[in-house]
């Protein structure tokens, strides 16, 4: 199974989902679906890459071990990101009224998925 089609499910599993990725923590994405209406594709694997990067550092220097997962809740948006391997995150962003219970759910399995396929 192809990690975009992995990606596209997660997104078709979650009401109000915005985008579905995988990101570097070298500010590369590997793959990123991002639906209309969002900012473009380049700016979100760029900005959330940071976050990862800053994210994973942070937990190293406070002794705090490899970071796993990040929730970045914002007004409209709330995204989240599961460790896939080692410096690589699956991400996935839902709008502010979505069910985050729903959205970990998904973005479990996507890591699960993207695991096998990796």
């Amino acid at each position: 199974m192809s990690m975009t089609t992995i990606l596209n499910e997660a997104i078709n599993r979650v009401s109000g989902a915005q985008l579905a990725g995988v990101i570097g923590e070298d500010g590369l994405g590997v793959e990123m679906i991002v639906s209309n209406g969002h900012a473009d594709r380049e700016t979100v694997e760029i900005e959330l890459s940071s976050l990862a990067a800053a994210a994973s550092g942070a937990a190293e220097r406070m002794g705090a071990g490899g970071l796993r997962e990040i929730i970045v809740e914002t007004e409209g948006a709330t995204y989240l990101a599961s460790l896939v391997t080692r410096g690589y995150y699956a991400v996935l962003g839902v709008g502010s009224g979505s069910n985050l219970g729903r959205a970990r759910f998904a973005l479990r399995q996507m890591v699960t998925r993207l695991q096998n396929e990796m």
